[in-house]
């Protein structure tokens, strides 16, 4: 899937960036500021790690990096930025050189955000925000995902529960 913007609405970097109004479109689903904040810090971690793809990975550094309440959660189960990157460099090699073009999301990342889309609805949740993201990384059970917190010791079957009740709170 490519998600990126066109030539014209590329990053004062140049970096492409995510297609944010085509990615609600898709979704079904407004993408609140905080999710979008989120989307843009996922985007800058797939850039620093110099991947050609968005994926789970960088989507659980983004909603790190956001700093709210999900990131709370999973800093409460130790689950910081950097342990995250330590365990995806074990996982995962750095990419390559930069192809310029549109920004596309992994399967990973899609089944993803289509989960968070989806308990975002489900809840009358009138926006997506990182704490939806969480919970479809949380259920997605993807290899990735899974020895990130396999390997830094947290319960995800805890933190999933926990995800809920941030998300019944209205979060």
């Amino acid at each position: 899937m490519r998600w990126g913007k066109k030539s014209s609405e590329k990053k004062l970097d140049g970096r492409e960036r995510i297609d944010l109004p085509r990615l609600q479109r898709e979704l079904g689903v407004r993408i609140g500021e905080r999710g979008a904040a989120a989307l843009l810090l996922a985007c800058d971690e797939m850039d620093r790690t110099s991947h050609h793809e968005l994926g789970a990975e960088h989507l659980i550094v983004g909603v790190l990096e956001e700093g709210g309440p999900a990131a709370q959660l999973l800093l409460q189960h130790g689950i910081t930025p950097e342990t995250a990157r330590a365990q995806i460099a074990e996982a995962l090699w750095e990419g390559g050189e930069d192809v310029p073009g549109a920004v596309e999301l992994n399967s990973e990342a899609a089944n993803i955000l289509a989960t968070a889309a989806e308990a975002a609805g489900m809840r009358g949740h009138p926006t997506l925000e990182p704490e939806h993201i969480t919970y479809g990384f949380l259920c997605s059970g993807f290899e990735i995902t899974s020895r990130v917190l396999h390997m830094i010791g947290a319960d995800r079957q805890k933190l999933l529960q926990e995800s809920e009740q941030l998300l019944s709170n209205g979060h």
